[in-house]
């Protein structure tokens, strides 16, 4: 296997941008750790909380903090029932790579009564109850929480203000079989509970109002939480307020959408349901009334509203548990990121809307509207992990991902060296391309091999090291009605690296044939988007991309696993024809084939990439104004790479 790349864009970054986007940078590689040294403990105390184990199981190593692997058989705990708690806390902790430990607590409360996920989802969310904020209320609910078997409340609630974060008052609440709140004021909690005959406790000193974690994170819900336990009520309310031919009419958008897009996998108890399953379920409850959805759809039909109300990216709740909770959650989280991105963070502190009548779909017509503006100034990007479907969103400033970059001096050498023609300027602005193509089509020259040559220096970028980079644009025939092309109307391009092997890196493919089938599937990709244009679709659609950087590529594409594209960052590009913008018809696409840390594509990376879309876009629109295609051999299969 080759060695890694190890790469890393230098930063031209403009002002305080180098400061945001290491900033994105962090906060995306947090949320990507998914496996932390304190998780055995949680599991282990959810597992006491449930009746699985006995609580002098926290007095071993992994109680103790030891940070070694923890051996479930040293304590006659059968490794799958922990395998399976392990896997019910990874999906708790998607998408922010954490969760409430109040919620784990009383979701595994509710285990012991029942063991069964759904049913277990449903009473930890309405045992969750009031306002986090009102510990009179809180502590009153408190006494409605069933405690274990192993001992006795006797008076004794724990309360945290770092529900995130707090593993000790977890661990303690499950030793004593207490109850365990989450407030926003501890000192207000314990005077509530003085008056109520009460112990309150705490397991260490108050984290304090808007204090970070060990590892800097703000707070769970980067605010005051909101009060859950009304939600299935609200969102039932909501859907049965519809008329029914509105209702169906908006179901039946589930069913249209959730089709196009790519892979969807929830949770509902323990089994995936993927996009089918989805369709599936949504089509079942266009045939009952509201009243006879199962709580789990309920919870799922509810998600789909707030998807189509807000517009956010599904897949980003991939290996979630379907719940009400985990949906507020998100929809909270992401309303004050996005807040906290306007001028002034003026949305970031307003109150989360989820006590109104609309419930959770009110939040997310508001998440809607700060979106749009959010986009304004910042491109939505996404980090994809093709393991396992999950995908985190960030946002980079346009500021900087659309600055246009000036063109080097070793690509404009290249194109001289190839074609002749002196590059009029190194700004890289598109009437710089428009008469460097006119230049060189008076020197017998084509728009196809100017856009090989800047494939060819991408794949061989010192600033931006890769293995391949991949060009696809519309061939030029068909842009008056994109949805009429076929497979053949689209060029696709492999640029690879100098001494690039597929043989280094246990790919079997020569190069011809990773090209055959890397342009193949490339063309499938913009015909089935093309659709989207379409008055009458021949066929479902394939939703339009985010740039996004992604690893795993591999590990459930077949194609993929044949071509060695692993690390992947890909960057789309809008064509213009006739005054018209088309979304979905090209792209570039960088690859790296050595699986290692280092060569993890990382979002300052995709900044400078974007120079390649804005270049091969330069010259794909010159090439359409004055009617031209491009080379008609790169549109099929080729039996030489040959130029």
């Amino acid at each position: 296997m080759a060695p890694s790349i190890s790469p890393r864009s230098p930063s031209d970054f403009l002002g305080a941008a180098e400061t945001e986007i290491a900033g994105v940078e962090r906060d995306l590689a947090r949320r990507l750790e998914m496996l932390t040294d304190d998780g055995d403990l949680v599991v282990l105390a959810g597992m006491v909380a449930a009746g699985k184990v006995g609580v002098t199981v926290l007095d071993g190593p992994a109680g103790a903090g030891s940070g070694g692997p923890f051996d479930p058989a040293r304590y006659g705990i059968p490794p799958e029932e922990f395998s399976r708690f392990q896997r019910l806390w990874y999906h708790f902790k998607v998408p922010y790579a954490r969760a409430s430990l109040v919620w784990w607590h009383l979701f595994c409360l509710a285990l012991r009564r029942e063991d069964r996920v759904d049913r277990a989802l449903l009473r930890m969310t309405e045992w969750l109850g009031p306002r986090p904020g009102d510990a009179t209320a809180a502590l009153a609910r408190a006494a409605e929480v069933p405690g274990p078997a192993h001992g006795r409340r006797g008076g004794v609630v724990f309360v945290t203000d770092a529900e995130g974060e707090d593993l000790a008052a977890l661990t303690a609440a499950v030793r004593l079989g207490a109850p365990l709140l989450a407030v926003a004021d501890v000192a207000a909690a314990r005077e509530a509970g003085r008056a109520r005959g009460l112990d309150v406790r705490t397991a260490g000193a108050p984290a304090g109002e808007g204090a970070a974690d060990r590892a800097g994170r703000p707070g769970l819900w980067l605010g005051p939480p909101p009060a859950l336990g009304h939600l299935p009520r609200t969102s039932a309310d909501a859907w049965a307020r519809l008329a029914a031919e509105e209702r169906d009419e908006l179901l039946a958008t589930f069913e249209r959408r959730v089709s196009s897009i790519e892979r969807v996998r929830f949770l509902t108890d323990e089994t995936p349901v993927d996009n089918r399953g989805v369709v599936a379920l949504v089509t079942e409850c266009r045939k009952l009334p509201v009243a006879d959805w199962p709580e789990t759809s309920l919870a799922l039909m509810t998600q789909l509203w707030c998807w189509q109300e807000a517009g956010f990216v599904l897949q980003e709740l991939n290996q979630s548990f379907l719940s009400f909770p985990a949906l507020a959650l998100f929809l909270v989280r992401k309303f004050r990121e996005y807040g906290a991105r306007l001028p002034g963070g003026r949305a970031a502190g307003e109150p989360p809307d989820l006590d109104g009548p609309e419930g959770a779909v009110g939040l997310a017509r508001r998440l809607g509207r700060v979106r749009t503006e959010v986009e304004r100034t910042h491109e939505r990007c996404l980090h994809f992990d093709g393991s396992n479907w999950e995908r985190r969103e960030f946002l980079l400033p346009l500021s900087e991902y659309r600055r246009v970059r000036p063109v080097p001096e070793e690509l404009c050498a290249q194109l001289y060296d190839r074609t002749g023609v002196e590059l009029p300027g190194r700004s890289g602005i598109p009437a710089e391309w428009d008469r460097f193509l006119e230049l060189v089509l008076e020197a017998g020259g084509s728009p196809t091999r100017v856009v090989q040559e800047i494939a060819h220096w991408a794949a061989n970028a010192r600033d931006l090291p890769v293995d391949l980079a991949i060009f696809t644009v519309p061939h030029g025939r068909k842009l008056d009605q994109p949805w009429t092309m076929e497979f053949t109307d689209l060029f696709c391009y492999t640029g690879f690296r100098e001494g690039f092997r597929p043989e280094d890196f246990g790919i079997a493919a020569n190069r011809v044939l990773m090209y055959n089938v890397i342009a193949q599937r490339m063309r499938y990709n913009a015909v089935k988007k093309a659709q989207n244009y379409a008055p009458v679709m021949r066929f479902p659609p394939q939703g339009f991309n985010l740039p996004d950087i992604a690893v795993a590529e591999d590990a459930n594409h077949g194609g993929h696993t044949a071509t060695g594209i692993r690390l992947a960052c890909r960057l789309p590009i809008t064509v213009t024809h006739g005054g018209t913008d088309w979304n979905g018809l090209a792209d570039v696409r960088l690859n790296r084939s050595a699986y290692h840390r280092d060569n993890r594509f990382l979002p300052r990376d995709m900044i400078l990439g974007h120079r390649y879309t804005q270049w091969a876009k330069g010259v794909a629109d010159a090439t359409y104004r004055r009617g031209l295609h491009f080379e008609e051999k790169w549109t099929d299969k080729v039996k030489d790479l040959d130029i």
